[in-house]
């Protein structure tokens, strides 16, 4: 049992939509966390062709998962891999 004291209807209504929406924001961050891209976005994104991303994740510059034959790349890891080198293209 909850007794609320000194507040009213509309502070009460104030706070709860004060609470849902910092728990809404957080799981749409985590949400966007989350996001993968497969090789052929990956490239888009970067501006380069498929066989250049495939060099990049075996040389270990961009991180990937493999899910059977396909590549997976998180979005949190190219954003990380982004930061690093401003240009991927160029590092050797």
């Amino acid at each position: 049992m909850i007794l609320l004291h000194y507040i009213t209807p509309n502070e009460l209504k104030e706070m709860i939509l004060a609470d849902l929406k910092v728990e809404i924001s957080a799981l749409l961050n985590r949400a966007d966390e989350q996001e993968n891209y497969t090789v052929e976005e990956v490239s888009k994104i970067i501006g380069c062709s498929k066989l250049t991303v495939y060099n990049y994740i075996k040389k270990g510059l961009l991180p990937a998962s493999r899910i059977g034959r396909r590549f997976v790349i998180r979005k949190i890891e190219l954003d990380k891999a982004l930061k690093e080198v401003k240009s991927l293209k160029y590092k050797r």
